[in-house]
């Protein structure tokens, strides 16, 4: 038994190991911790790398959709402009065709004839004017010679009998 502790006691204290072998051991140790720590942050930066890979092809697909929906939206404003420019110019052929017509039919009233009136011996134009308009004031008998001042002549006051003028009709402000 007496061996049997000695057997026991030599192998558990038996061996004393020397500075150089603990110093050995420890440096083994550190190695193996460093190449340890060497491959996980060699992991750790390839694994940061492909996140970082997978954020930026997130970040351009995002950008990508972003840019092709600002390009929609860029077109759709173009078309709205386009169909708001051809929608101003259509206004403006249409008012410019009002205007027209408008201009015409002011033309045509103040042209227009109610009737012709061959002038008698004793008339005037103010009896003219009453006859037709039911007025013998200078607006009246002025509208009617102004209307056949080439029948006339430069004095309103001198119509000869014989004369054919024109009776105007009347324009709004007179009616």
């Amino acid at each position: 038994m007496a061996e049997e502790k000695k057997g026991l006691f030599g192998k558990l204290f038996g061996k004393k190991e020397s500075a150089e072998e603990i110093a050995q051991k420890a440096k083994a140790e550190l190695e193996k911790q460093r190449a340890d720590m060497e491959a996980r942050a060699a992991a750790a930066k390839k694994a940061a790398e492909e996140k970082a890979k997978e954020v930026a092809e997130a970040a351009k697909k995002e950008a990508d959709e972003l840019a092709r929906k600002a390009e929609e939206v860029a077109n759709q404003n173009r078309e709205r402009v386009e169909q708001a420019e051809k929608y101003k110019q259509e206004a403006e052929a249409r008012k410019a065709e009002f205007e027209a017509k408008q201009k015409e039919a002011e033309e045509a009233a103040r042209n227009a004839v109610i009737a012709t009136h061959t002038v008698s011996g004793d008339e005037t134009l103010s009896h003219i004017a009453l006859r037709y308009y039911g007025h013998a004031t200078p607006a009246y008998y002025t509208l009617i010679y102004e209307k056949n001042k080439d029948v006339i002549g430069p004095n309103m006051n001198i119509i000869v009998p014989g004369q054919v003028l024109q009776i105007p009709a009347l324009p709004e402000e007179l009616k």
